[in-house]
């Protein structure tokens, strides 16, 4: 970058606009992204895409409850192809003008508002299993505990979370049943119609497994016929907030509806970019607005639970009264072992009760559900592959119930316990095919191989030595105690001395067993009930998310901009136009505000930085973005996507002056300011902000 005086850039700002039109007659170097005359909603070639490929060709609509949705309103199209497509100065620089925010003398425009959230309601979209929560702010003020949690019948006990199992209508669009239900529905159903119909479970390992995800990413189901990945997700969302609108209908709350209902989905802290986004698009095509949807760590959230548990009554068998009793100053250890992914960071508890972060979240596909591939793989070696794939796809309802059996016996298993084998049953149609495709019986197959004293099958019984199904949890287990002692040996972390587990993961005895031997010298707390601690902190969450005081920033935040164009720099970004020192404009860059590992106070704005308008450009677009390399180049560089727009309204403007934008991390959104310094006047917006 050249550094240039402020007045040296405007003459190069309004130079590079004097010096070359496009075949339309408009300027190719526009100061901030400049909405053009056109009509709204018309074609705009060469308009770029947003991260999930859909066109952006729009505005920000400024009425309440759209805090960060672009829609399509009765204003100008935004021009956004790659010759106007960014912000004025060849280098943004930080400002020393005092901002003066609550200036009485300023003139305050909201371009969106934050919602109210009268109502939270939670989804947990677990590997396995998934549940919602919901609660009113009176409620919530009167009582943090008071929070509803829609129960589910497995048929042979109630439970407060189901299987993430959906089964979806032939047309590939509409679900007809989740959870337990879907189950049953599936298995139900004669053989003709189950190769008619999607089921799909245990899906949300799709979007850690995929770096190549996208709109276009596909799923198979139980039978491996596929539907597009972006469908069953938006079909399960779908689900819960239509089970939500009944329950406001049946329960006569005339007081809310559905506007006044604000959405937390709860994500695995350790999902990249692109996953995070894709749940946000997904939620969105599942009739959530955008300006009604948090993302919650899952870690986070139950961390944020604990803390806020009562501590009146005296008792230590709950872990979170412990957690919730630490003083200002302790540091614990979050441990979130869900079925599919474990996340696993460090918290410090601030003066004022609020937490702190101090490791980004460390994990990987290590839970409940990494056991039963290491079971289904012992059934392959067993079976053999193309038998147990005819059962699945010939068999499914056969298949579904090994399935379950298998999550079963999984879950009670402990090294405590009694028993010296563990039985399974086995489908009778896995031995029929089995016999047909080898000619052989399973039984005197066994004699043979590695498993034979270890083994034994009798009819549709399959017993399992201890032994060896304990072995199906090593590689999981090993793998959490190899993250956690990575964590407690980061400087500042080895005096950590509480552990806290949680996630159904953590009710394996197994697990939490293991985890009290190797770290004998920690103390390991466990809530009451740690499947729930996730989907009751992800609504804490909703009514507080300021409870997170700081955070290790986990994406680098900025603004597309135009600067100086660099040798190295692709030759696709430079432009014709040239400064009158004949240097090319360069388009296209990610201009930095917030660093990925810098540690951000929540609410404190940043330094603002100072952007040029041209004299007499009415309106201007910023986009804003994140990437997850620290110091990127370019806004479409691989790792960065745009998690927000707005746009400025400069109709107002007397004569040529800056534009100081300034931004802050909010607990769940970024929190924009852009002030005219000439006038004073302050734009204020909220962008996602993807923890």
């Amino acid at each position: 970058m050249i550094n240039m005086t402020e007045q040296e850039e405007y003459d190069l700002v309004n130079m590079g606009n004097k010096q070359g039109k496009d075949d339309d007659g408009l300027s190719k170097k526009q100061p901030f992204k400049e909405k053009t005359k056109g009509a709204s909603g018309e074609s705009i070639p060469g308009s770029t895409k947003s991260a999930v490929g859909e066109s952006t060709e729009k505005s920000i609509e400024g009425s309440k409850g759209n805090r960060s949705s672009i829609s399509e309103v009765s204003k100008p199209s935004v021009r956004r192809d790659k010759t106007i497509h960014t912000l004025p100065s060849t280098h943004a620089r930080a400002s020393n003008t005092k901002w003066e925010n609550e200036s009485k003398d300023n003139e305050v425009e909201y371009l969106n508002i934050k919602h109210d959230r009268l109502v939270v309601a939670a989804i947990d979209f677990g590997t396995y299993g998934s549940g919602f929560a919901l609660c009113t702010r009176a409620d919530y003020k009167k009582d943090r505990n008071k929070v509803f949690v829609h129960t589910w019948n497995s048929g042979t006990a109630i439970t407060n979370k189901a299987p993430t199992t959906v089964l979806m209508k032939p047309n590939g669009k509409d679900y007809i049943s989740f959870g337990y239900e879907a189950e049953r529905d599936f298995v139900d159903m004669e053989p003709a119609d189950q190769k008619k119909h999607y089921l799909f479970r245990q899906f949300k390992m799709k979007l850690f497994n995929d770096p190549n995800l996208s709109q276009s990413t596909k799923l198979k189901d139980i039978t491996d016929k596929e539907l597009p990945a972006v469908d069953v997700f938006a079909a399960v969302i779908r689900f819960f907030r239509e089970s939500l609108q009944k329950r406001l209908d049946t329960k006569n709350v005339e007081d809310f509806t559905y506007d006044d209902v604000y959405w937390v989905i709860t994500v695995p802290a350790i999902w990249d970019l692109k996953a995070k986004q894709f749940m946000r698009r997904t939620a969105e095509k599942a009739g959530l607005k955008d300006s009604q949807l948090s993302l919650a760590l899952e870690p986070e959230a139950a961390s944020m639970y604990c803390r806020k548990i009562p501590v009146e009554i005296n008792t230590q068998k709950d872990g979170a009264k412990q957690i919730a009793s630490l003083p200002s100053g302790s540091k614990y250890l979050v441990l979130d072992l869900g079925g599919g992914t474990i996340d696993i960071t460090a918290h410090e508890v601030s003066a004022d009760g609020g937490l702190k972060e101090l490791h980004q979240a460390s994990g990987g596909y290590y839970g409940g559900t990494c056991v039963n591939d290491e079971i289904m793989s012992f059934f392959k070696r067993l079976f053999g592959g193309p038998v147990l794939m005819r059962v699945k796809e010939d068999y499914p309802g056969d298949y579904l119930d090994l399935m379950n059996d298998i999550e079963m016996k999984k879950c009670t298993f402990g090294p405590k316990m009694n028993k010296d084998k563990i039985t399974l049953r086995i489908p009778v149609m896995l031995l029929t095919v089995y016999t047909e495709d080898t000619d052989c019986q399973i039984e005197e197959s066994l004699k043979n191989t590695t498993f034979a004293d270890d083994v034994h099958i009798k009819r549709d019984k399959m017993t399992i030595s201890k032994k060896l199904f304990q072995k199906f949890f090593e590689t999981s287990v090993d793998n959490v105690v190899r993250i956690i002692k990575e964590i407690l040996d980061t400087p500042g972390l080895s005096d950590i001395n509480t552990l806290l587990a949680v996630g159904g993961y953590a009710e394996s005895s197994l697990m939490i067993e293991t985890l009290k031997t190797v770290f004998s010298h920690k103390k390991v707390v466990i809530p009451t009930d740690p499947s729930l601690a996730v989907l009751k902190g992800a609504v804490i969450y909703g009514f507080e998310p300021e409870i997170i005081a700081s955070r290790v920033c986990r994406y680098t935040y900025g603004i597309a901009k135009q600067g100086i164009w660099n040798e190295g720099d692709p030759e696709s970004k430079k432009l014709p136009e040239t400064t009158r020192k004949g240097l090319h404009w360069c388009d296209d860059v990610f201009d930095k505000h917030v660093e990925v590992g810098q540690v951000v106070t929540v609410g404190k704005f940043q330094e603002p930085k100072e952007y040029f308008a041209i004299e007499g450009q009415e309106m201007a677009l910023l986009d804003f973005y994140a990437s997850t390399e620290k110091n990127p180049r370019f806004v479409d560089m691989p790792g960065c996507t745009c998690v927000g727009s707005f746009v400025l309204d400069l109709s107002e403007k007397s004569s040529k002056g800056n534009i100081l934008v300034r931004i802050a991390v909010g607990g769940t959104e970024l929190e924009v300011e852009a002030k005219e310094e000439k006038t004073g006047r302050i734009f204020k917006s909220y962008c996602n902000f993807l923890p």
